[in-house]
């Protein structure tokens, strides 16, 4: 879950306008928001179909009732206060001129996951609010994060890969801002609703919530931030107090490894029942402590009762050679390599012994470096330091293998594009690879193709790609702030290339 996440898919919507006069409401009514929630939790078994994800077959409720919760997290919007009318985004789709139009920024622009298959929610992660007797409105929720896709196909519980906060963040305030413009003219309830949303990202704005890269998440710092000010009368705090760390997007069915150790997120610095730090993202939506422990934090405890430690990886959709994936079981589970003494064992169904192991072994230290006095103190001073400690980690966890071919990018910054390069010579990774090409999978070194393979570019050399790319946030640099691409060595204990795949292909079966 994520701060400016929330603020809606609508907003990119506005891109494309001018002049404020351009950006008014349609005047039919918007649906009842109930009744459109009712709707969409009634179409979920329909519009799913075609949503990869796989349930723990020991969950013994019945598969009505499993949909059902399904559905309520899918839509889940966590009493947001912030939130884009229905009427806005209709506009603006009328005057983008074809839905196409809209589909293409949202997907390539903010890099959010299509969902083709339901027309009143095209992406995934919308929420609509539930209130009754108002006007429909929609929020983002965690899906926005947690849905990747891949080779064309949608994978619920996947860590985002090419979702880009910061232009999710202009747009949103692009579109409020002309909002604000239009307000005295066109005054009604769905303009105050939309002028919230514009005070609320003006109030919530922190440089440390705009990830450098495309496609990574700035979860923790925002957390930093949001607590920082409600300890300090809403005074914003010095960025290099707060740090640099960003990080890709978890799959979420790592939870059901983590639960025996109640060590969350990627350095394991908060402990407790429940991954709950996730609930401080709120507080980016004007939430005050006071929601947030009697409304938010119950909601993501249900989330995670009712779905989350039930979801297990998808399986590898393609062959596995087995003589080849047997060998590197052997490796794996050697004494050699020692893989399983740090990441656990597999029993080829989607769950693992999992050694809750977190340690040092040479990845870039910034996103441990977050967790400082500061934001210890602010955490202290907020209600979830009734449900959880947090204190600084010495190093980032030996992270759960299940379902490892799709969490590509590989360590906690995304910097390594496929377990090819992770198994090999470190001097061998790409210092750069493109962001957008993680839409297409790699068969062969099992990640993210270097580049994307719709676009045409021309063969060239690391060092051009760097002088032509080096800034631009739609390609991962390893030479940026947090994003180094070193650690993680184990060449010298694999040492040939018939070990590595072999390696690989074991890997492709957990």
């Amino acid at each position: 879950m994520k701060t400016l996440l929330h603020l809606t898919l609508a907003t990119v919507l506005t891109l494309p306008l001018a002049a404020a006069d351009a950006y008014l409401p349609v005047k039919s009514p918007a649906p009842d928001s109930a009744t459109a929630r009712q709707t969409l939790l009634a179409n979920f078994p329909r519009d799913s179909r075609q949503v990869v994800y796989r349930w723990d077959p020991r969950d013994a409720r019945p598969e009505a009732e499993r949909l059902h919760a399904l559905a309520a997290f899918v839509y889940e919007s966590y009493d947001s206060s912030a939130w884009i009318p229905q009427s806005f985004i209709a506009v603006n789709r009328v005057l983008l001129g074809s839905s196409s139009v809209a589909d293409t920024i949202l997907r390539d622009l903010l890099g959010l996951v299509l969902w083709p298959q339901n027309p009143a929610a095209p992406v995934f992660g919308m929420a609509p609010n539930p209130a009754r007797d108002q006007s429909l409105s929609w929020t983002l929720n965690c899906l926005a994060c947690h849905m990747a896709e891949i080779d064309g196909v949608a994978y619920l519980g996947a860590g985002a890969k090419t979702l880009d906060e910061l232009w999710l963040g202009r747009a949103a305030q692009k579109v409020t801002e002309l909002t604000r413009q239009t307000a005295a003219r066109t005054a009604g309830p769905e303009q105050a609703t939309a002028q919230r949303a514009h005070d609320i990202l003006r109030q919530h704005h922190h440089e440390v919530f705009e990830p450098l890269t495309r496609g990574r998440s700035t979860a923790f710092p925002a957390s930093h931030v949001e607590m920082h000010m409600r300890a300090h009368g809403g005074a914003l705090p010095d960025p290099a107090k707060v740090g640099r760390g960003d990080v890709k997007s978890p799959p979420l069915w790592h939870a059901a490894a983590k639960v025996p150790f109640q060590r969350w997120y990627c350095d394991g610095s908060f402990t407790g029942t429940f991954p709950l730090m996730a609930s401080s993202m709120e507080l980016a939506l004007d939430q005050t402590f006071d929601k947030l422990a009697a409304s938010v934090v119950p909601q993501i405890q249900a989330d995670f009762r009712n779905v989350i430690q039930f979801l297990r990886p998808p399986r590898y959709p393609h062959a596995i050679d087995a003589r080849a994936a047997a060998r590197g079981k052997k490796l794996f589970e050697s004494e050699q390599i020692g893989c399983a003494s740090c990441h656990g064992t597999y029993d080829g169904q989607g769950n693992v012994q999992w050694t809750g192991l977190h340690t040092d072994v040479g990845t870039d230290p910034a996103r441990l470096q977050l967790v400082n006095t500061d934001f210890v103190s602010a955490f202290q001073a907020s209600p979830l330091a009734q449900v959880g400690k947090l204190a600084p980690s010495r190093g980032y966890a030996a992270t759960p293998l299940t379902g490892v071919w799709a969490n590509f990018p590989y360590l906690h910054n995304g910097s390594v594009p496929t377990l090819y390069h992770l198994l090999g010579p470190v001097s061998a990774r790409p210092r750069l690879f493109s962001v957008q090409a993680a839409r297409h999978f790699d068969r062969v070194k099992v990640g993210q193709a270097l580049r994307d393979p719709s676009a045409v570019t021309a063969s060239e050399d690391e060092a051009e790609s760097l002088r032509r790319h080096g800034n631009d946030r739609d390609w991962f640099n390893a030479g940026r702030t947090g994003c180094d691409n070193g650690g993680h060595d184990f060449w010298s204990r694999i040492k040939t290339e018939e070990n590595r795949m072999d390696l690989i292909e074991y890997l492709k079966t957990l």
